[in-house]
Order: C-alpha cells, then sequence, then structure tokens
C-alpha cells in the first residue's frame, strides 16, 4: 500500500486551505449561489419551452423562431453589453437583467397556466430573455475579479464552471419532471423563481468602496460615446495575440466542430444506435465528463495557463471520431466522458487567463468581444453542417471536426505569446523556489 509523501499531503491541504478561504468569502458564496441558480434556470429553458410551444402550436418551426428569439439579441446586443457593463456598477446591471428574466419567465408560464399565451406573446417575452443576457455574461465576467484576488480567479472559476456543468447536467432533468408532473408553464415558473433568487444574491453583494462604481478609469473615458467605447475594448482585445488567438479557434470550433454533434449526433443515435436512449446516455456522459475535467482543473495549478487550456482540447477528437465510426454506445460514452473533460478545462483555464491579464476597467467590453467572437459563428455552423453532410456525408464532416481537434494543440502552441502566458498564483515558499508558481508575465503584441 503507497502512503503519500509529506510534500503530496502538503499540497493536498493547501488546495483544501484554499478552497476553505475562497468559499468563506461572504461576497464569493453569495456570487456563487446567484450564478448557480441563474445557469439551472437557463438549463430549464430549452426544454420548458419546447414542450410549452409544441403544445401551444404543434409546430417545430414555431418552436425554431422562439428559440432564435432568444439567441438572436444575445448575439447582437453583446457588444453593447460590454460598453454599458463598464460604464456602470456590474452587480447592479446582473441584479437588473436577473429582474427582466424573472419577470418575462414569470409571465410565460402565468399566461401558459390561464391559457392566454399565443405565439407572437412567446416570442416577445423571449426577446426580452435573451436581450438581458447579452448585458448579463459581460457582467458577470468583470464581476468576479471584484469579488476575489487574481490569485484565486482559478479556483472561482473552477467552482463556478462545475457549478455551471452541473446545472446543465440536471436543469433538463428537473425541466422534464416538473413538464411531467405538472405542466410546461408550471417549468417556467420554476424557471423565473431560480432569476429571483440569482437577483437577490447579487443584490446582497457588498463590495469594496469604489468597485461598484462605474469603471472608466479617465475623465475622457467617463465622456466618451459608445463607439469609442468599442473601439476602446477592441484595442484591449486585439493587442493580446494570445486572446484573439483562443478566440479565432473558439469561433472554428463552433463554426466547425459542434453544430456536426449536435446536428449528426442524434441522427446515428436514431439510425444506427438504437434510438433516443443511446443519446440520452452519450449526452449524459458529455455532462460528467464536463463536471469531471471542471473537478481536474479546480486542483491544477499550471504555471503555464494557456498550454493547460489548449492542450486538453485535442481529447475532443475522440467523441466525434467514435461517432463518425459508429462505434457501440459504450465507446462512443467514453469517449464523450473523455472529450468534455478536455473541453471544460479549456473554459476554466481560457477564462481564467483573461480575467487576470485584462484590466478590469475595460473587462466587460473585451469579454463581449470574446463572446460574439466565440459564439457568433455558432447559428451559421448550424444552418451550413446539413447541407455539408448532404453534399459528402454525415461521416466526412465529423471526421473533418476530429481531424481539426487532433490539430488544435500544435496549431495553439506555435503562438508563442499563447504558450508562454503564465498563471498568477499566491507563492507558498518552497513550491515558488522550486518553480512550479510563478507570478504573471502577461505578453502582448499587435497582429
Amino acid at each position: 500500500m503507497s502512503i503519500p509523501s509529506d510534500k503530496a499531503t502538503s499540497r493536498r491541504d493547501k488546495r483544501r486551505g484554499e478552497l476553505r478561504e475562497l468559499l468563506g468569502q461572504r461576497e464569493f458564496r453569495l456570487l456563487y449561489i446567484g450564478q448557480t441558480s441563474s445557469i439551472i434556470g437557463d438549463a430549464i429553458v430549452p426544454v420548458a419551452l419546447a414542450f410549452a410551444v409544441l403544445e401551444l402550436t404543434e409546430s417545430a418551426s414555431a418552436l425554431g423562431l422562439v428559440l432564435a428569439a432568444r439567441v438572436v439579441p444575445t448575439v447582437l446586443l453583446l457588444l453593447l453589453g460590454g460598453v454599458i457593463a463598464d460604464r456602470m456598477s456590474r452587480r447592479s446591471l446582473m441584479v437588473l437583467c436577473d429582474a427582466a428574466c424573472f419577470l418575462s419567465q414569470l409571465a410565460q408560464g402565468v399566461m401558459l397556466l390561464t391559457g392566454t399565451a399565443s405565439l407572437p406573446s412567446m416570442i416577445v417575452l423571449q426577446l426580452i430573455a435573451g436581450s438581458a443576457g447579452a448585458f448579463f455574461h459581460p457582467a458577470a465576467t468583470g464581476l468576479l475579479p471584484e469579488v476575489v484576488k487574481p490569485a484565486q480567479l482559478q479556483r472561482a472559476n473552477g467552482l463556478m464552471g462545475l457549478s455551471e456543468n452541473t446545472a446543465y447536467t440536471i436543469g433538463p432533468a428537473i425541466a422534464g419532471v416538473l413538464v411531467v408532473a405538472f405542466s410546461p408553464g408550471a417549468a417556467l415558473i420554476f424557471d423565473a423563481a431560480t432569476f429571483a433568487v440569482s437577483a437577490l444574491a447579487l443584490f446582497l453583494i457588498r463590495l469594496a468602496p469604489g468597485a461598484d462604481k462605474p469603471k472608466a478609469g479617465t475623465e475622457d473615458e467617463k465622456s466618451s460615446s459608445i463607439f469609442q467605447d468599442l473601439k476602446l475594448g477592441w484595442e484591449e482585445f486585439r493587442s493580446r495575440t494570445w486572446l484573439w488567438t483562443m478566440v479565432a479557434w473558439a469561433a472554428s470550433f463552433h463554426l466547425l466542430v459542434l453544430p456536426a454533434w449536435q446536428v449528426f449526433g442524434p441522427a446515428v443515435a436514431r439510425d444506427d444506435l438504437g434510438g433516443a436512449s443511446a443519446w440520452a446516455i452519450i449526452s449524459a456522459c458529455t455532462g460528467l465528463g464536463s463536471i469531471l475535467g471542471g473537478v481536474i482543473a479546480l486542483r491544477m495549478r499550471p504555471r503555464f495557463i494557456m498550454r493547460a487550456s489548449f492542450i486538453p482540447l485535442g481529447l475532443y477528437g475522440l467523441q466525434l471520431l467514435a461517432l463518425a465510426l459508429v462505434a457501440p454506445v459504450p465507446v462512443i460514452a467514453v469517449c464523450a466522458v473523455i472529450s468534455n473533460i478536455g473541453l471544460s478545462m479549456f473554459n476554466v483555464f481560457s477564462l481564467t487567463a483573461m480575467q487576470q491579464n485584462v484590466p478590469i476597467g475595460s473587462m466587460s467590453r473585451v469579454s463581449s468581444y470574446e463572446w460574439l467572437g466565440s459564439i457568433g459563428l455558432l447559428p451559421v455552423g448550424q444552418a451550413l453542417v446539413g447541407p455539408a453532410g448532404g453534399l459528402s456525408s454525415a461521416t466526412s464532416v465529423l471526421v473533418v471536426g476530429a481531424v481539426w481537434m487532433f490539430l488544435t494543440p500544435a496549431l495553439l502552441f506555435v503562438v508563442r505569446d499563447a504558450r508562454n502566458l503564465e498563471a498568477v498564483h499566491e507563492s507558498h515558499g518552497a513550491d515558488e523556489e522550486e518553480g512550479e508558481i510563478k507570478p504573471s508575465a502577461s505578453v502582448t503584441s499587435t497582429p
């Protein structure tokens, strides 16, 4: 039986101590509760809306319109959301966004329960919720560095990512139970309650004096126009080669890779793997992998944070290749676990890198460019992947995605600014002397 060394025990104790310290901070606990509640609400929405719209209209096209009404304004208003979040209190803006989501989902649920819902009303209410999301996300990215110290950001993002992945795993199940036991309207009212909890938790956060004020630092910035703010945010974004490289890759992922999995995965499961039950097992394993990836990221303390971010991405090709080969369900499920471990680690480390190296005054603007660049091409990919599969085959599209993922670590590793970006960690004596923990060394250059 092996006995842990004193050094291994010491490191484990340090990790536990750091987590206790982080969770012992009142403001972080409130933010964690609020974010977790809000994410559970987001995870419930697709299932609840799907059954609500189909019950009301019996039309898949109508469902597509309602779902698009929630996504499109989020994409279109992200840059404006980043500017506003840098101009005012991020906490207050997030409270207002949660309040808007609470009211829209509550109204939607009540209208469904009372039989007064209509397709136009559902579209309008989801437009409101989607617009709120465009302001909430950049504000949330900027608020976390105001709540915790730079050296705590990786642990904080790890915990946030863990709760997010767990919420997206259990959220659809909660929605399904509520729809079956009660009705889609009841599920949407429960969804509204999650936003109320989030708004209350965020409202109770008390930041350091001056931290909850508008973020523009100079008088010129304070009096600048929205377009000037967007330009300044763009300059901050483009001056960091490691950042726009990461976003360019994320855009390719949402254009070439994720749509192939989303569209051809259910189709292959239906035609060759036994139907919806097989896809349910595989989907559950993607959630499990995401949770495990969050746990691993929570325990790691990488010196070079972007290396830790993009090296695991190559694992994602496994699930695409297994699906392309129509492997047995257990094989695809195992590959899905492994693949999403890597993707979850990327999400934690890349977000931490941005929060540690971008000035707090422009964080929300920069994050809005990151959000838009990362997910803006997803609707395009979703629209094109079907025709691409028709011109060649689903197998060909999946193999192309798998090869791209296998090549990703090598392609990103050639970008010097990315591979040499160092993380911020608190020094711990001997560990720092051994070179395991180094201070941040943000390297920036223009493309």
